[in-house]
């Protein structure tokens, strides 16, 4: 046997970036419990890591009896029981599944959160969360029952019958990069009309919108069934590849993108330009100041999504009252801005504030600004 040509390569991406996913999910799961946050998203991305867990095992299992990454001409004779190699494969396609829905819907669930005012955003993303919880029970049935008898799958000469494998295979992978494209684009459709800098807008939607990097993965996942689906025979496949770690890569990206904001904190950590921490330090008016108010622009599910937005300030004089102005981490406290009002002045509701210059005004000076009715 001359070596073991890509076969490293494969057991690298199959366990480096469960690594990497596991650390980020256990970080995000840490912050959440101490702050009391843990809740269904959270829920559903344990869920999905627990599944890595497996899928990593089986994936890795099956790379050393398949071989894979090994020239052809260098597996020894006899070495590849193709018994074996067709039971791991569907262990592995029944495990793999559901890892990538519930990641989008735990992703779906969190934007639900940012409360958006547009009607048509909230009907997609509704509309998503039930297409893919769809996907996931379909899918998983789909591949567990493929066969039947189901043991036909790994043992052919048994008398039942099987489903077309072409079409599965690109149905599955079909329906899962429309989803990736679609949950990608949703936050910068959320974010565009949010009143914040270009360069922040820029930074938050590099951040939610990792779901694209599983998309191109992927696209290129398909690529290499339609080259394999158009040989004579499927076993003609050269098993010098890497298509098996490529499995395990894009399913613990797909987790990995749903935890955007939390590794925006931990690069925060050590990168200061990342850092978006709100200041703790209170501010105490004395009895002949003005109340000044600074909205630093985040929008927060469970303190996990953080929006900034420089230069929105609200200046309010005494002479008016506030009604309300609440932010929290949990949920059911995010960020509330009521309506600020003089006495024997109409309430006006308004959603967007887009300030000029901010300056200590006099106590008799007018409060300068544009409001923007949604």
């Amino acid at each position: 046997m001359a070596g073991t040509g890509l076969q490293p390569l494969n057991i690298f991406l199959i366990v480096f970036p469960f690594i990497l996913s596991f650390t980020i999910v256990s970080i995000r799961v840490w912050r959440k419990i101490k702050a009391s946050q843990f809740v269904i998203e959270d829920a559903l991305l344990v869920a999905a890591e627990v599944l890595l867990v497996a899928l990593t095992a089986t994936v890795w299992e099956f790379v050393l009896i398949s071989y894979a990454g090994y020239h052809a001409e260098d597996i020894p004779k006899g070495a590849i029981n193709v018994v074996d190699i067709l039971r791991w494969r569907y262990i592995n396609n029944a495990i793999y599944n559901p890892i990538l829905g519930l990641a989008k819907i735990s992703f779906l669930i969190t934007l639900l959160k940012l409360r958006s005012q547009n009607c048509l955003i909230i009907l997609s993303l509704w509309t998503l969360i039930v297409v893919n919880i769809l996907f996931v029970f379909a899918a998983t049935l789909g591949d567990i029952f493929f066969c039947w008898p189901i043991h036909k799958y790994w043992l052919q000469s048994t008398p039942g019958t099987c489903g077309d494998s072409a079409s599965y295979i690109f149905g599955v992978i079909g329906v899962t990069i429309a989803t990736d494209v679609l949950v990608s684009l949703i936050p910068a459709w959320i974010i565009y009309d949010l009143q914040m800098s270009l360069k922040h807008k820029a930074g938050v939607i590099v951040f939610l919108t990792l779901p694209l990097a599983v998309t191109a993965i992927g696209c290129y996942r398909l690529h290499l069934f339609v080259v394999i689906f158009s040989l004579p025979t499927v076993s003609a496949e050269n098993p010098y590849n890497v298509r098996n770690g490529l499995l395990n890569v894009e399913a613990n990206l797909g987790v990995i993108a749903a935890c955007g904001p939390t590794i925006k904190w931990i690069l925060g950590r050590f990168i200061p330009y990342f850092d978006t921490t709100p200041s703790t330090n209170p501010y105490t008016p004395n009895a002949s100041s003005h109340l000044r108010q600074r909205s630093r622009g985040y929008v927060k599910s469970n303190g996990d999504i953080e929006l900034r937005s420089e230069g929105v300030h609200t200046l309010y004089p005494r002479s008016v009252r506030n009604s309300c102005w609440k932010t929290g981490d949990d949920d059911a406290d995010s960020e509330k801005q009521c309506i600020a009002v003089e006495s024997g002045k109409d309430i006006r509701k308004t959603t967007v504030l887009e300030w000029g210059s901010v300056e200590e005004l006099a106590p008799n000076s007018e409060l300068h600004g544009k409001v923007r009715q949604e």
